[in-house]
């Protein structure tokens, strides 16, 4: 129970008092000693009422007693997980469809991959397994660990709706290989100019929650670039990686969404030095222009991970709410369930999980494990000493 991370971003820097932190995924207040201990052991185990958080009322007991410190379940994490698998879902009947010849408004079952509605693809598969296996080893990425889930789902279906794994891209699997060969982590994922799909950026999401407390930029540049090479290691996918995750940094810190657009490309204004300049002029188009004034014609919806990247800023930033934006990701067409699940997680962490049709939430398959791992992600669980 050491080394707890604060719950909220504004109490990182905050001096230590009592009840700074919530406890575990039940989201009680509890003390801490001066070292960052728990002086209680308030779990989810001690609540017998609700066996989910964002479901208990305000008037929830523990111990015997009303709970003070009861607060709403951070419902972040969950949104963004959601966020992801519900608008990969939309794009699996229609994944490969030329854009004008289909029209998705919800979801539907069959199509391109002969599988029931609210199905979703390896983009959520992976992302539940970097979710489910971010920090097994302690305070930091367990590269193995990520590993080992990425291959379980290839052998074994792991992280699967129905038990099978129907969809994945060339260079994840030849990754997946070169892992189950022995190859490190960090060097498995393909270092050439054509192997920039789009296979790292549709699963790093989750790794926004790591980001907690890492104030140097090139830090976090480092653990993207990490996480990213597992599948995909070349400079541009890297870097997508890296511009997409300090966009939903600024999300989960509570930034509105043009807001942490505008900071984003006033960040990468003032120089990013560890990204060499003919890299960062192929992200020109987002960073230097404001991409959300380009007609759809000249947004393009391929596997490229450039193109990827640019579809999801354009849907994310030319809506207002969760269903607009995914359905107008999805309705681009070629590569709609990743499209579909990169922009599902701007839109999940930026407007909330009650922005997500309930309808879609019904019908999305294997709901009960993606909440799993959502509910237990390590966001609330590490307390980064600050120096």
């Amino acid at each position: 129970m050491n080394g707890k991370r604060p719950r909220w971003e504004s109490e990182l820097f905050a001096p230590q008092h009592i009840n700074p932190v919530a406890c575990e995924t039940c989201k009680f207040r509890a003390s801490i000693a001066g070292d960052g201990s728990q002086l209680d052991r308030a779990t989810t185990g001690i609540c017998e009422i609700y066996e989910y958080p964002d479901r208990k009322p305000n008037e929830i007991y523990y111990d015997g007693a009303e709970c003070e410190f009861y607060e709403k379940a951070d419902d972040r994490p969950l949104a963004l997980i959601l966020g992801v698998a519900v608008g990969d879902a939309l794009g699996v009947p229609v994944e490969f469809k030329a854009r004008g010849t289909f029209h998705v408004t919800g979801m539907q079952g069959y199509g391109t991959h002969n599988q029931p509605a609210g199905t979703w693809s390896d983009d959520t598969s992976l992302t539940l397994a970097l979710a489910d296996n971010l920090l097994v080893g302690g305070d930091k990425p367990d590269l193995e660990s990520i590993a080992w889930g990425f291959i379980e789902w290839y052998d074994n279906a792991a992280y699967t709706p129905h038990g099978k794994v129907f969809d994945i891209g060339n260079a994840t699997a030849k990754a997946i290989k070169r892992l189950k060969e022995g190859v490190d982590p960090e060097k498995a994922g393909g270092a050439g100019e054509r192997d920039n799909g789009n296979g790292s950026l549709m699963r790093i999401a989750p790794l926004t929650f790591y980001m907690y407390g890492i104030r140097k930029a090139e830090e976090r540049f480092r653990i993207v670039r990490d996480v990213s090479s597992l599948t995909h290691a070349h400079e541009w996918s890297v870097a997508a990686c890296y511009i997409y995750l300090e966009m939903l940094n600024k999300l989960r810190m509570g930034r509105k969404k043009q807001e942490a657009y505008t900071e984003l490309r006033e960040d990468f204004a003032r120089g990013v030095l560890f990204i060499g300049k003919e890299t960062l002029a192929k992200f020109v188009r987002i960073l230097e222009n404001d991409i959300s004034t380009l007609p759809e014609k000249d947004i393009r919806s391929s596997g490229f991970v450039i193109d990827t990247l640019e579809a999801a800023f354009w849907c994310f930033l030319t809506t207002d709410n969760y269903k607009d934006a995914v359905l107008k990701a999805v309705n681009l067409g070629d590569d709609t369930d990743t499209t579909g699940a990169v922009t599902g997680a701007l839109a999940g962490l930026a407007y909330g999980l009650e922005s997500i049709p309930q309808e879609w939430l019904d019908q999305l398959a294997a709901y009960d494990e993606v909440r799993r791992i959502a509910v237990k992600m390590p966001r609330w669980n590490y307390f980064r000493k600050i120096a």
